[in-house]
Order: structure tokens, then C-alpha cells, then sequence
């Protein structure tokens, strides 16, 4: 299955990934890569930015 996952390179993320690897899921991982993590290739990866919703207003 191909499993979009929020934020999956911090607390329960990480386990989370690692455990969808496990069970053979195609797993993206959405994220601001302001961490790294220790998944190497088994994931594909696509860089989001996080706003708030004032700044949404102002655009």
C-alpha cells in the first residue's frame, strides 16, 4: 500500500515509518527535512513548509 505519512521523522513518527517499512508499505514522508533521519532509502521524501493561519489571511 502507499502510505503518505505527516511528520514521520520525529517522536511516534519514526516508529511508526519503521513499522509500515517493516510490513513492506511504500512510504513518502512529508516534512520540512528540518531532521534527519536514519531511513535512508526505504522512503521517499517531500519537503512541506508549515504555516499559520494569520499568515494565510494576510496572502
Amino acid at each position: 500500500m502507499d502510505i503518505l505519512v505527516l511528520g514521520g521523522t520525529r517522536f511516534f513518527g519514526i516508529p511508526m515509518v519503521n513499522e509500515l517499512i517493516s510490513k513492506g508499505h511504500d512510504i513518502t514522508i512529508a516534512t520540512r527535512q528540518n531532521a534527519r533521519d536514519d531511513f535512508g532509502d526505504k522512503v521517499k521524501r517531500i519537503k512541506v513548509e508549515r504555516t499559520d493561519a494569520e499568515s494565510m489571511k494576510r496572502a
